[in-house]
């Protein structure tokens, strides 16, 4: 790939790992004191995976950038030997010798073998276990980009949280929005990185943070998906508000933040309280509880994250799928095979059909008849999600589509709806749509006013209201 100048020169220059059982090993790169007159010195150790928890490590959250010239790399040195590393890890390593700090970090560019397909899909499936074990885990935002930058967050770094946030300046508001929309918050890996530390502390230069601080005040609520047609013909999901109102930083913290309320008082003594009408009164309105927040332990189906965090972005586009592993229900991350080798139209098909299975189950358990049209809703909406998350394009998708319905027995859930869903909510004058439904079924005239829509073995008749100009165009092919 063009953007793996570091990895190019790391096999040029013939680095030697201390070698892992992938499977139940892990390497650590010690960072030593520094030493004045002397070169940071770095080694790698090898640890089982099972002593991580009685292991004192930290863990580094951070974004890659790019490595597409020679300034865009530096040199360190690891047990004597060269190794190149992007410029933004080598000034977290900076930062880490000039806070005059120490000891155990896991690093996936340097801890990892990245030109070893077969170390790297067999640890990126240890990847929950590795940061839910850490100490603590850094997260790495840069260093500010301008000397204004700097003031700004430095001002930020002298507030107390979001209580007073009301008393800030407008230099610390500066700051705070700066933080908030840092390229690190739009990377898939981060998202299981934030959700999985047991403690994290966002580093922006040599100013550290509470996580918390970047969490809002309002946890983002899920909404159904909405489906609507682009002039194209093509279906894609709609972003609700409340999530285009989130800084990332915010949709990624509260992504798991739940409320609960918690009695204050006994609502059922107030019926024996004696007092005069002004009391009682009174009485009634204290509240009986408080809301308070908690983050929730319950892991993630595939298709709610790919809803929610598909288009983050990542160097490899197979990582729309494994980079969430650490975070999903077991049942549907022991579906999920993390090969390298393959190609991404393979890692979207996993995904496509893992999310099919869960929404299936999901409304299964239910039970409810009535809701077959709100499955085959959130079914269409996940097939818009995934398909545009991994960039896969329309005839391709829908091929794929067409073979995992078939192995779901999904087909009068899936094939179906998309006619039906852009059929009664745009039957307007758009050429594109009939278009598009032409290429995903075969279309036969009947008598005039009406067509005949089929697919595999199944037809459906539709009334045309207007523009009986498409209808001549599509029967006249």
């Amino acid at each position: 790939m063009d953007d793996d100048l570091d990895k190019i020169l790391n096999r040029e220059h013939g680095f030697k790992y201390p070698p892992i059982d992938p499977a139940v090993q892990i390497r650590l790169l010690r960072i030593y004191p520094l030493v004045p007159c002397r070169r940071r010195q770095y080694s790698l150790g090898v640890f089982s995976l099972s002593e991580l928890s009685s292991t004192r490590y930290r863990a580094l959250s951070y974004t890659w950038g790019r490595a597409t010239a020679a300034e865009d790399v530096r040199m360190v040195s690891i047990d004597g030997q060269s190794f190149f590393v992007r410029r933004n890890l080598s000034n977290f390593l900076n930062t880490v010798a000039g806070k005059g700090e120490s000891g155990l970090f896991f690093i996936d560019a340097i801890c990892i073998n990245q030109l070893d397909g077969a170390e790297r899909r067999s640890q990126v499936r240890e990847m929950a276990r590795v940061y839910r074990n850490a100490s603590a885990v850094v997260a790495w935002l840069g260093i500010p980009g301008s000397e204004q930058l700097r003031d700004d967050v430095r001002a930020l770094s002298q507030t107390r949280g979001t209580r007073n946030c009301a008393d800030w300046t407008a230099q610390q508001w500066n700051g705070f929005r700066y933080l908030s929309y840092r390229p690190y918050w739009s990377r898939v890996w981060i998202v299981q990185e934030v959700l999985l530390a047991p403690r994290m502390a966002v580093w922006c230069g040599y100013f550290v943070f509470p996580l918390s601080l970047f969490a809002g005040v309002s946890s983002v609520t899920s909404l159904s998906p909405e489906v609507r047609f682009g002039e194209d013909g093509r279906p894609r999901t709609v972003v609700d508000a409340i999530s285009r109102s989130c800084s990332p930083a915010e949709k990624i913290i509260t992504h798991r933040t739940r409320q609960v309320l918690r009695p204050v008082r006994d609502p059922l003594a107030q019926g024996v309280i004696v007092g005069t009408l002004e009391e009682m009164t009174a009485g009634l309105t204290r509240r009986y509880a408080v809301a308070e927040t908690y983050q929730s332990q319950v892991p993630d189906l595939i298709y709610e994250v790919v809803r929610k965090f598909g288009m983050l972005g990542c160097s490899d586009p197979r990582d729309k799928l494994y980079g969430f592993l650490g975070i999903l229900k077991e049942s549907s991350r022991a579906k999920v095979n993390p090969d390298y080798t393959k190609n991404v139209s393979d890692a979207y098909r996993q995904a496509l059909k893992i999310g099919l299975e869960e929404i299936s189950d999901e409304f299964s358990m239910v039970g409810d008849v009535n809701r077959t049209s709100e499955m085959e809703k959130e079914s269409l909406a996940y097939y818009c999600d995934v398909r545009d998350a991994f960039g896969i394009a329309d005839g391709e998708s829908m091929e794929i589509l067409k073979g995992v319905a078939a192995e779901l027995r999904l087909q009068a859930q899936l094939t179906d709806p998309m006619v039906e869903v852009g059929w009664h909510r745009h039957l307007t004058s758009n050429d594109s749509i009939f278009v598009n439904l032409e290429k995903l079924i075969d279309v036969k005239p009947t008598r005039e006013g009406q067509i005949e829509l089929h697919n595999t073995g199944m037809s459906k008749r539709f009334r045309i209201c207007r523009n009986s100009d498409i209808l001549r165009k599509i029967t006249s092919r």
